[in-house]
């Protein structure tokens, strides 16, 4: 696949998202999905964040005061707020709000300057810090591990074969060589992922403690092998490495540590 536009990723994520949740039963909205939180209510959060995306007024209750210096996360409280301010809301009502925030949003964003990347976003993840780079590759990221949070929640496969999981699979192999911090030097390991976000991850500590991509064909004290599911859901938190169905070869400490660090996902 050829490297889509961040716009277009955006836009195609969410329809993703759109299709499975028109696809769920009246008995699907209340299964658990996440801790304390139920597929309604993951419907609830992505409905507020698009609706901030596009402009949109929230219900009361909806926004909390946000006072961060430089670079934050998205905390918990400010989802929280959002979602249990549409706890009165159907799902109908939620459904609605969610497709007219993907319609309005692709509107305030179709003439978005993304040549510079650096630039402060707009709105609230603007007001966290957030430049434009991180917002439009955020977002993509929230919108196809939610999507497959309601897949598991209710029953259907995880999907690995579109761009959302592309996106997500790109990102978490640039980000592989962190696991391995403080490792000692010359430690290397290789991840050997099948499926269709199928690929060969190696990295290697240097003598100044930073590891970095080497050849896996020169070896390796530590390799492992799992699919691309079950690689995804680590990088997402969603599972722990005890819950991976993973093939291990080598040091069992350096496995350990590396497969607790999976877990990258902002």
């Amino acid at each position: 696949m050829t490297r889509p536009d961040p716009l277009a990723l955006w836009e195609q994520t969410s329809r993703d998202l759109l299709a499975v949740l028109r696809d769920l039963t009246d008995d699907d909205w209340a299964k658990p999905a996440l801790p304390g939180w139920s597929v309604r209510d993951v419907l609830a959060h992505r409905a507020h964040l698009e609706s901030e995306a596009a402009g949109m007024p929230q219900p009361e209750g909806g926004r909390v005061d946000i006072a961060v210096e430089g670079t934050g996360p998205m905390t918990s409280d400010i989802t929280e707020a959002g979602v249990v301010a549409r706890r009165g809301r159907s799902v109908a009502e939620l459904l609605d709000e969610l497709e007219t925030a993907c319609v309005r949003r692709r509107e305030v964003l179709a003439d978005l300057d993304i040549s510079d990347l650096k630039a402060p976003a707009p709105g609230l993840v603007g007001v966290l810090g957030w430049d434009t780079g991180t917002r439009l590759r955020n977002r993509p990221i929230d919108l196809w591990v939610h999507e497959q949070d309601i897949r598991v929640a209710t029953g259907r496969p995880v999907t690995t074969t579109g761009v959302g999981a592309q996106h997500v699979a790109g990102l978490m192999t640039r980000v592989f060589p962190t696991t391995l911090r403080r490792l000692p030097a010359g430690t290397a390991v290789v991840a050997c992922i099948t499926g269709p976000q199928g690929r060969v991850l190696a990295a290697r500590v240097g003598e100044d403690g930073r590891a970095a991509p080497f050849d896996p064909s020169e070896g390796s004290d530590v390799t492992l092998e799992m699919d691309d599911v079950t690689r995804l859901r680590l990088t997402e938190g969603r599972i722990t490495p005890d819950e991976a169905q993973v093939q291990v070869t080598g040091d069992e400490g350096i496995v350990a540590i590396v497969l607790g660090r999976l877990n990258v996902t902002p």
